[in-house]
């Protein structure tokens, strides 16, 4: 649930934890290496030009004002760090966007355990070279088009400053969200429409990015962890997800889980109803977090940890060759009333069906839910004998 989502700021601490993680660090050496080449050119040319410029000063003034050396190196070095931190990582940004888009495609599989539909890695990089330069272009252009009214508002005192920050913050979130965003063919219009329905989360991660930026060295890594923690918020703030019940859609509610099937496309989804990991989507949830979590479910309730193996196996690829055993039959069970049974509106839920459904409407929604879910067809035990048996309640007789 959205209540639950963390800021966005701390989607930005997020992708400074994700960097880190195995399969990710290459994504992130070339783009840190580009703005370390880059800030050391700057620094080099600066110097170099300055100290011709100090030469031509010494050759021209008394020797008497020799002392104005100690007082300009370090007015001319303070101001050279302010225009290279400031300046030139617009232009490392620009070299290394089409590493950004993998970069935001990793992170995103790493999150949801579901690759996105392209390419090669490296072949893609080339194809889609042009075109991201092209795109950086026109960010760019946008960014400096909305600079000239918001610098004109710097003369104003304080309100000025504040509303540069915020402009300067907008335009970073805009920056490192069309990575996750352009990797589904999301244009440039549409992700500020995504982002400005989101104002306040989009701020405060672009207020987090323009911090970070001002921290020497620390803004070194500002822009894989940018990049990671807008894919995270994609992931888990703007990405299109599910709704948990409408037509050919059926739901499965355990203690731990509420898992949610697709009738057409056979995805599932759900939510995570209680543990360490309560409100958040299973889509949203790691890997590693949803088999913390089923691990837990292993030790305190079985039916849970069958639906839940069942999403892990249809979304993520698992594989559990031999679980570990179910809770015994005398362990206490969560804290939940003890059903017997299936009841109808249950039995309707798991079918996806109306109250008014009729006989026909039950059998045609178990026949399309049992061809994507029968074991023999790489489905589930758990969920095929659930739809068998909302089947069979929803079909006896009533007394």
């Amino acid at each position: 649930m959205l209540s639950h989502s963390i800021s966005g700021a701390g989607y930005l601490l997020q992708g400074l934890r994700l960097i880190t993680r195995p399969g990710i660090k290459r994504f992130v050496a070339i783009p840190l290496l580009l703005n370390m080449l880059v800030f050391s050119a700057a620094i080099y040319v600066g110097v170099q030009q300055f100290e011709a410029l100090m030469g031509f000063m010494d050759s021209k003034l008394p020797s008497w004002l020799d002392w104005l050396d100690w007082l300009l190196w370090p007015l001319f070095i303070l101001f050279l760090l302010v225009v290279v931190f400031q300046t030139f990582g617009l232009l490392a940004n620009l070299i290394a966007a089409p590493f950004n888009g993998l970069l935001a495609e990793k992170v995103e599989l790493m999150l949801t355990g579901r690759p996105i539909e392209q390419d090669g890695d490296y072949d893609r990089l080339l194809a889609e070279l042009g075109p991201t330069l092209l795109d950086e272009s026109r960010k760019l252009a946008y960014a400096l088009l909305w600079a000239i009214p918001f610098l004109v508002l710097l003369f104003v005192p304080v309100v000025g400053t504040v509303l540069w920050f915020l402009y300067t913050a907008w335009m970073l979130a805009v920056e490192y969200s069309d990575y996750p965003m352009g990797n589904h063919g999301l244009r440039f219009g549409e992700i500020r429409r995504r982002l400005r329905e989101r104002r306040a989360l989009s701020l405060s991660f672009g207020a987090a990015a323009a911090g970070m930026a001002m921290v020497p060295v620390l803004n070194f890594l500002l822009m894989p962890s940018a990049v990671a923690g807008a894919t995270a918020m994609w992931v888990r703030e703007f990405r299109p997800a599910n709704g948990y019940q409408g037509s050919h859609q059926s739901r499965v509610a355990t203690h731990y889980v509420l898992l949610t099937i697709d009738h057409l496309s056979g995805r599932m989804n759900g939510e995570i109803l209680a543990g360490p990991l309560t409100g958040r989507t299973l889509d949203a949830a790691e890997t590693a977090e949803l088999l913390d979590l089923l691990n837990l479910c292993y030790r305190t309730d079985a039916e849970s940890a069958e639906a839940l193996e069942a999403y892990l196996t249809h979304e993520r690829g698992q594989r559990f060759q031999e679980p570990p055993p179910r809770p015994d039959a005398g362990r206490a069970p969560p804290p939940s009333p003890d059903r017997p049974g299936l009841d109808e509106n249950e039995a309707r839920a798991i079918l996806g069906l109306a109250p008014e459904a009729g006989a026909d409407d039950i059998q045609a929604a178990h026949r399309r839910l049992i061809q994507r879910l029968h074991p023999d067809r790489g489905g589930s035990d758990y969920l095929a004998a659930k739809v068998n048996e909302a089947k069979r309640v929803l079909l006896s007789p009533r007394s």
